[in-house]
């Protein structure tokens, strides 16, 4: 009868050691779960959850500081006191913006719900090289 009460006592101590003892997490799977949060990174712009966008300025608003974009998509894209715009690799601003003008850039979603523009450059995108034409099918 002891040795029955002894048996269960170790068994029920290593049942509540087992079931309080903490969990170890390695450094790897830490890393591994702060990369599921992040997003890819091309050109600075996917990491803050938007995207990128290029086409023809078929509508420059500039009293509303918004563009609407050509295309299949047809996007209207907001202008930001925080948007970088350039031409020709300077600084330029929305008054340098024609109808009709090749553009490209990154936008976001506002907090109003609409594309905010990040960065938007005046002119053609540069031409892909073949090294990244091959890693886009990928």
């Amino acid at each position: 009868m002891k040795s029955l009460l002894k048996s269960l006592l170790v068994a029920a101590v290593a049942a509540a050691f087992v079931i309080t003892a903490p969990t170890t997490v390695s450094a790897q799977d830490k890393e591994k779960e702060k990369g599921k949060d992040k997003a890819p990174e091309k050109a600075g712009e996917k990491a803050k959850g938007g995207g990128g966008f290029n086409g023809k300025a078929v509508a420059v608003d500039k009293v509303a500081k918004t563009v609407k974009l050509s295309g299949p998509t047809a996007r209207v894209v907001q202008i930001t006191a925080t948007t970088k715009i350039s031409k020709d690799g300077k600084p330029a601003t929305l008054d340098d913006l024609k109808e009709g003008d090749d553009v490209y850039g990154g936008i976001k979603p506002g907090t109003d719900g609409k594309l905010e523009a990040t960065s938007l450059t005046i002119g053609k995108p540069p031409a892909k090289k073949k090294d990244e034409k091959k890693e886009d099918k990928k």
